[in-house]
């Protein structure tokens, strides 16, 4: 178990404006965009000129995120909030961290398990930048300009089990309406969160842990009766998200649904009156659509993954990523073009089989667990994905 000593920052925070393109005109509307980067969570909070950033994403990602802050003229962030040490949502700190974006504050929770502090991601994204993180307990409240705060629900108490059951949970709260953020919560939290009586209604929720169907309790749902909800997730990369049986609560509960997935960048929510206004489908200016066509396949008995080509025509795959779920390992492609119908295979160190390339690795596929090959564009997307063909258990 990892316990957080000492004093929890002060929180009385004096707020740096963010300069946005939201800044004009904006009213008391809040805007939340969802960036669509498959099974892997990272949002904007826009409100006037304040920005904040709730996790982000995998690593490979980051490129995603940069075109976002650079479509949004986004040239500070007021807060990067970490829900929890998991690589897809702590992968984009670190770059983040070495980028020219000034950032006002780093918040994670003051609860977490196995992972050693010097280690954590949002201290060494700090430590990157000399500065040090905001640790933040249950009932913290920080504020986020005139009439609007975020507050800190959870976790109530560190779970040893499952590191997703330690999410940051945030309620943030203003005249235009309320976000439930989430994190990976799972039942677990929810029921420490509802017995605690932390928690209220919302206007927005996003859902916990990619709305598998670990997550909302009916408890929980007539509690916080969120007018709408977001997943963020990609049923490519994880078949049961989101799982039917989430989908059907929250449309029992008559709760509008969107999922980042569906949406080809991103998806933009606006919430003014206390209510959802508007959902937007946005796509980057000056950034090309995402490939489609491009196929792997892999053959984990010899730790191989081919790459096929089935458009009509060259594709450069230079500066793509190749990912290894299991494994947390990343190939960048360099200098390589797919002519129309053709294809690639990239093998290990263990290799027998014929191979255009090496991934210097002793193992990238697992044998007996799942795992899940994915292939990343120039600007942080995924492109394509296919499993080793080991079931779930």
């Amino acid at each position: 178990m990892k316990r957080v000593c000492g004093m929890i920052l002060a929180l009385t925070i004096l707020l740096t404006g963010a300069g946005s393109a939201f800044a004009e005109n904006a009213g008391d509307e809040v805007k939340l965009l969802c960036l669509n980067i498959g099974k892997a969570d990272c949002f904007l909070l826009f409100r006037g000129d304040t920005c904040w950033l709730i996790d982000a994403g995998y690593e490979q990602n980051y490129p995603a995120l940069e075109a976002a802050l650079k479509e949004y003229q986004v040239d500070h962030l007021d807060g990067v909030f970490l829900t929890h040490c998991h690589e897809d949502h702590e992968g984009g700190l670190m770059p983040l961290a070495k980028s020219d974006v000034p950032v006002g504050a780093w918040y994670a929770a003051s609860l977490w398990h196995d992972v050693e502090e010097g280690k954590h991601p949002a201290v060494l994204a700090a430590k990157e930048r000399g500065e040090k993180v905001t640790w933040l307990s249950a009932g913290d409240v920080i504020p986020a300009g005139s009439g609007a705060t975020f507050t800190v629900l959870g976790p109530t108490e560190v779970n040893e089990e499952n590191e997703n059951n330690n999410s940051l949970v945030l309620l943030f709260d203003s005249p235009a309406g309320s976000i439930l953020l989430c994190g990976d919560m799972k039942t677990a939290e929810e029921e420490d969160l509802l017995s605690a009586g932390k928690l209220s209604p919302c206007t927005l929720l996003k859902a916990g842990h990619h709305g598998d169907n670990g997550t909302l309790t009916n408890g929980f749902l007539k509690t916080v009766r969120p007018e709408a909800a977001v997943i963020s997730t990609s049923t490519a990369e994880e078949a049961d998200t989101p799982a039917e049986s989430t989908l059907m609560k929250l449309q029992n509960a008559g709760c509008e649904t969107f999922v980042t997935q569906d949406y080809h960048d991103a998806l933009l929510l606006t919430l003014s009156g206390g209510k959802v206004t508007g959902a937007e489908d946005i796509e980057w200016t000056g950034v090309p659509s995402r490939i489609e066509g491009i196929m792997l396949e892999i053959d984990r008995e010899d730790d191989s993954v081919t790459l096929k080509n089935t458009t009509g025509n060259a594709v450069s795959l230079d500066g793509y990523v190749l990912f290894s779920t299991r494994g947390d390992e990343r190939l960048l492609l360099s200098g390589l073009t797919l002519e129309a119908g053709g294809s690639w295979t990239i093998g290990g160190r263990k290799t027998k089989g014929s191979a255009d390339q090496i991934w210097d690795e002793k193992g990238i596929w697992a044998k007996k667990k799942k795992d899940v090959g994915i292939l990343y564009d120039c600007w942080g997307r995924p492109v394509a994905c296919a499993d080793n063909g080991v079931e779930e258990k």
